[in-house]
């Protein structure tokens, strides 16, 4: 037999986003909450002075806290909040995941492509003037959310700290994808394409046998979604549907952390013990074990979709090839 694997094939396929910031009001309790959660152990927090910071209101010096997962990219990353009421980390901003973070070799031609796809920069981040910028963050496009684009330098201080701290061996995995509910799926791809340079998948219809959210129960949940063609973390575009959990309140936000979860009932029955409730619990019919769940988003802004490990197959043919293999 020849050709290749799935696994081959996703191997060759660019890239995806590198992190997702969630602004937070106490660093500390934040990371407590994380582990007992994810089971991930994050670095020591640092605070990082960005002297030449270009914003709306001019020229600042910002101060900026931070800690990364000791994980796998896509890191989780934590930013203490600022006091202060407007901006990317502002107080407004708290309990939400601010953006999703991409790492740029050549910053100054990023920063000229977004301005070419019309995307509003909040801030570059640099060391001074005549520097490129080491961080670039824009305004919220992508159906709402921002993107975060981090030079090479600091990439390589990130996965210093996550090396020297971790302290050998494998890294443990973090999530597989985001999700973002979209007013109009075909309009985000065509747009998330452009400003991402990453192709997509076709729209697909997809579904749910037997969808439970709260008192009702959808037998079967139909909707329309498509993922980027990239290796993991995916993109996950959810075009609104209904009135419940992909509803159109839910557009204009990245919804998500999407992990893969092998013993799915004894984990949500552990969620429900760390204080979790269910948006969405999915099963193939009324009495089998969840296949998937959605939770609510907690207070410190948490929120994760549970697949069972088998649906893997299906998300790389489908990013390798661009359609939904149909069974």
């Amino acid at each position: 037999m020849t050709g290749t694997t799935n696994e081959e094939a996703a191997a060759e396929l660019p890239f995806s986003f590198s992190h997702t910031a969630l602004v937070v009001d106490d660093m500390e309790a934040a990371v407590k909450r994380f582990a007992e959660v994810f089971g991930v152990a994050f670095t020591t927090p640092v605070t990082s002075v960005f002297p030449y910071v270009r914003g709306t209101g001019g020229v600042t010096q910002e101060t900026v806290r931070t800690c990364v997962s000791l994980t796998q990219e896509p890191y989780f990353v934590l930013v203490e909040v600022q006091d202060r009421e407007e901006g990317v980390y502002a107080r407004s901003q708290v309990g939400s995941l601010a953006y999703w973070g991409w790492w740029e070799e050549d910053t100054e031609a990023r920063l000229r492509h977004l301005r070419a796809q019309g995307v509003g920069i909040t801030a570059t981040y640099a060391i001074g003037p005549d520097a490129p910028p080491a961080m670039i963050v824009t305004e919220p496009d992508l159906c709402g959310t921002r993107l975060c684009y981090v030079g090479a330098a600091l990439r390589d201080e990130w996965a210093d700290r996550v090396e020297r701290e971790h302290g050998g061996g494998r890294l443990p995995e973090s999530y597989y994808h985001v999700g973002m509910v979209v007013p109009d799926i075909d309009a985000a791809i065509e747009r998330c394409t452009a400003v991402l340079g990453v192709p997509f998948t076709e729209a697909a219809w997809t579904e749910s046998p037997h969808q439970v959210e709260g008192d009702v129960v959808h037998t079967p949940f139909r909707q329309r979604q498509a993922i980027s063609r990239t290796r993991e973390p995916y993109v996950e575009l959810i075009e609104a549907t209904g009135d419940g959990v992909f509803g159109p309140d839910r557009a204009g936000a990245l919804m998500y952390y999407a992990c893969w979860e092998p013993e799915m009932a004894q984990r949500l029955a552990r969620l429900t013990e760390q204080g979790f409730t269910m948006d969405a619990v999915i099963r193939m019919d009324a009495d089998s074990d969840p296949i998937a769940a959605i939770t609510s988003r907690d207070a410190t802004g948490i929120s994760i979709e549970l697949a069972h490990p088998g649906a893997k197959p299906v998300m790389e043919h489908w990013a390798s090839t661009g359609r939904l293999p149909q069974y």
